[in-house]
């Protein structure tokens, strides 16, 4: 390398959350390891909410910080316009977060010490839900809030959300200028479907367990309507995804055995959901991923109802 450290751009999208933005901004100072980085932020919004978070920071801000306004909507445009605008400043690594999370100090220098330690192309770290008072107690384990592997550190692993990883820059390569795909733009799966192509290629995947993120969990998320949106919207980007980038009859055929599998499971089980609240929760969530799988395969695209 030409430079003491690794030179990091960050990347943020950010939609509609100037408070969100703000907190994730203000935060950034207190990382480890984060002299030599720069912050691009993607607003994917025409009121620029996000713009004028970027431009209310103070002058004596640590970071170098780029913000820019992609207008086409989606996520999928707001990564992709982030990724190119880091790839410019020619780093060594790429890292991505949410405006609606915010990092514990050690979050940068975890990532870096595990792609150090293991020569990981990619890796990635947990995203623990942080719940209003009064959540209910059953939901506050439920994985389906967050975004956490469970795994050890450092164990290699195939990721599936973006919201909190790093990368080698010179990976990229082979996928630009497009590295989230537009299909899932509305969707979610854009990140699932980025791993995927990653690891088609023979890049590596490593779990940064202390490379700590949090994220807010609003009340509106506690609805029992919104948890099975979030169920069906996420196993019908799943099989979409699969579908796109795995395709063919004999992959088709597994696909279609492993769902209709899932549905005599769920609907056997919810047979005896009167037993007890657990067996009742399990059942539930089997259904609601069924749900979500079999109208994939039906050819119908569920979209996400909330900002990203």
């Amino acid at each position: 390398m030409s430079h003491l450290k690794p030179q990091i751009v960050l990347c943020i999208c950010t939609y509609r959350r100037p408070d969100g933005l703000a907190k994730l901004l203000n935060a950034l100072p207190a990382l480890h390891a984060s002299d030599d980085m720069i912050v691009v932020v993607s607003d994917n919004d025409a009121g620029k909410e996000g713009v004028t978070v970027c431009e209310a920071l103070p002058e004596d801000y640590p970071f170098k910080v780029i913000a820019l306004n992609e207008t086409q909507a989606g996520i999928s445009a707001a990564r992709n316009t982030a990724t190119n605008e880091a790839l410019k400043h020619k780093p060594d690594f790429i890292a991505f977060l949410d405006d609606d999370e915010w990092p514990e100090p050690q979050w940068l220098s975890e990532l870096l010490r595990v792609q150090t330690e293991q020569s990981a192309d990619v890796v990635g770290g947990p995203t623990r839900p942080v719940f209003p008072e009064g959540a209910p107690a059953e939901l506050l384990n439920n994985p389906y809030y967050g975004a956490d592997m469970g795994l050890s550190d450092a164990s290699q692993c195939e990721l599936q959300a973006g919201g909190n990883f790093l990368l080698r820059a010179d990976i990229l390569k082979p996928l630009a200028p497009t590295f989230f795909r537009p299909e899932f733009a509305h969707s979610g799966g854009e990140d699932l479907a980025f791993f995927m192509q990653l690891a088609k290629l023979g890049h590596s995947m490593y779990w940064a367990a202390n490379a700590i993120v949090h994220e807010p969990v609003p009340p509106s998320r506690l609805k029992p309507d919104w948890l099975k949106h979030r169920v069906v919207t996420i196993h019908n980007s799943r099989v979409r995804v699969t579908q796109l980038l795995e395709p063919g009859l004999g992959a088709s055929l597994v696909r279609c055995t492993k769902t209709v599998g899932l549905g005599v499971v769920a609907y056997v089980l919810s047979a005896f959901s009167m037993l007890s609240p657990a067996i009742a929760e399990k059942s539930q969530a089997l259904r609601w991923k069924f749900e979500g799988k079999l109208t994939a395969h039906l050819g119908r695209i569920t979209l996400r109802s909330e900002t990203y």
